[in-house]
């Protein structure tokens, strides 16, 4: 049902342009595949990790984003399917007080 919808997706953005420089490349593009070009799926949990890691960037209470998942235990909604990148744990230092910014200034 998945691999439909994204076709069925897909062949709507690339009708969405008239422009032929646009539509060549939207064509080579990975958008919208079901499977990328690192044979990459998108698949169920995917999305589960995906939305459950957005749940959390929203500052949504670890509780409230255990109960959206439905998981009984809140160790497997953040250890399992939530995620930290490099820009979260940047961000969360620099909101730290006194931490110097990107300008050279500390924040206060």
């Amino acid at each position: 049902m998945k691999r439909e919808d994204l076709a069925a997706a897909r062949r709507a953005w690339l009708a969405d342009t008239e422009d032929p420089q646009e539509i060549e490349r939207r064509e080579k593009t990975d958008f919208l595949k079901y499977q990328d070009s690192d044979g990459r799926f998108a698949d169920f949990h995917a999305n589960r990790h995906t939305f459950i890691t957005n749940l959390c960037k929203a500052d949504i209470s670890p509780k409230t984003v255990q109960t959206l998942a439905r998981h009984s235990d809140i160790r497997l909604t953040m250890n399992l399917y939530s995620h930290v990148d490099l820009a979260d744990r940047s961000d969360a230092i620099s909101r730290l007080p006194g931490v110097v910014g990107g300008n050279g200034v500390p924040k206060a």
